[in-house]
């Protein structure tokens, strides 16, 4: 008798996992095409001797209202919202808000996202905003920051919204992350139990740490990793990232044979040389196209879904020609390995307009397309 009760508890328990993987999986299918809308995330434009509390601006933040609507006419299905809900709570316990503008104008976002039948990820961006403020990413302050949000957002459709831990962990160890990320999920469970998680890994939420790590326990959840290779083409300018970088220019994709790139001064001996020299076998698309399988593969052995949460290119210095070549290349493998994703970003230095219009330049649109063409769910 015992023996029959414990074989129907463990039938239970595993017919209870498959069903929440199948949720997670339902749902992480009907993400499909994703957009950023970035603003929310932007500390920066907040005063640091006030942990940056300041940096939303009601005027600046309005104007993204209409941005919802553009998103959805342009097809996209997602809408990912990165919020720097960390700027308007005290750093140190005990926590409280000191902020309600920022917390209002969070959930206006989320309510636009959802008048525009689009899907909505709140993803708890910057936490530890630029290294400079002690105690803002300790696990204590985060897992307090989740039992707010969760408690905010927690009478939300979970067939539509969605709750993304934290963007791009970093300078943190993979055990330390993975105990933090438990604590986090044992949180939000607590108060949210139907809703779909998205995670990613240590290291930036990079593909390789995905592939090294394993699920959590919890079966809702669509594992997340960011894809910007090759770097070099996609951060060919930026000011923020590795050494060498903001000098270096006119990276093409692919590669080309009749464009020599320039190793600035600044990148030599360091990490963007190397990947100036590894550049013409990174720039195939046969190379995105094998990374992304090896990510799949990855989602296919576990049994668990996964989704891009950002991809992209700045715009500052490559042709329009090339970043539509480099983004087809990616929706196309995205398509064939039915693998849901966000573009980083709607309409700031990543944006997919025309150069100078705030309209989706055609070739884009045609890279765009190039994922429905090769989406084998439809």
């Amino acid at each position: 008798m015992k023996k029959t009760i414990y074989l129907l508890l463990i039938l239970l328990l595993d017919a209870q996992h498959a069903a929440a993987q199948n949720i997670a999986r339902q749902r992480a299918d009907r993400m499909k095409l994703g957009m950023n809308l970035s603003y929310l995330d932007n500390y920066w434009n907040g005063a640091k001797e006030k942990n940056f509390a300041d940096f939303v601006k009601l005027k600046e933040a309005a104007k993204r209202e209409k941005m919802f609507a553009e998103i959805a006419k342009a097809g996209f299905k997602t809408v990912r919202i990165p919020i720097n809900f960390g700027a308007w709570a005290t750093i140190d316990a005990p926590y409280r808000w000191h902020d309600e503008n920022g917390l209002k104008t969070a959930d206006s976002f989320v309510k636009w996202a959802l008048a525009n039948n689009l899907n909505a990820i709140i993803d708890l961006h910057h936490v530890e905003f630029d290294g400079s403020v002690k105690n803002a990413a300790t696990t204590t302050r985060i897992v307090w920051l989740w039992s707010e949000i969760a408690t905010r957002y927690k009478n939300t459709d979970p067939e539509r919204v969605f709750f993304e831990l934290r963007n791009e962990p970093h300078d943190i160890k993979a055990e330390v992350w993975r105990a933090q990320a438990e604590a986090i999920i044992e949180t939000v469970r607590k108060i949210a139990p139907n809703h779909t998680l998205i995670v990613g890994f240590h290291d930036w939420n990079s593909r390789s740490a995905l592939i090294e790590s394993k699920p959590f326990a919890d079966q809702n959840i669509i594992y997340t990793f960011h894809y910007y290779d090759p770097f070099i083409f996609t951060h060919q300018g930026a000011t923020w990232s590795s050494e060498g970088l903001p000098e270096l220019k006119y990276v093409p994709f692919p590669y080309s044979k009749e464009v020599k790139i320039e190793t600035p001064e600044t990148a030599k001996g360091k990490w963007v040389e190397n990947q100036i020299k590894s550049y013409e076998a990174d720039s195939k698309p046969e190379k995105i196209y094998a990374d992304l399988k090896a990510a799949k593969d990855w989602s296919e052995k576990n049994k668990v879904p996964i989704f891009v949460s950002e991809f992209g290119s700045f715009g500052k210095l490559p042709t329009t020609e090339d970043r539509c070549r480099h983004a087809a290349a990616i929706y196309s493998a995205f398509g064939k390995l039915n693998i849901p994703s966000a573009w980083w970003e709607w309409d700031g230095g990543f944006n997919m307009f025309e150069k100078g219009t705030n309209r989706i330049a055609d070739c884009m649109r045609k890279a765009i397309d190039s994922y429905n063409a090769e989406d084998r769910t439809k």
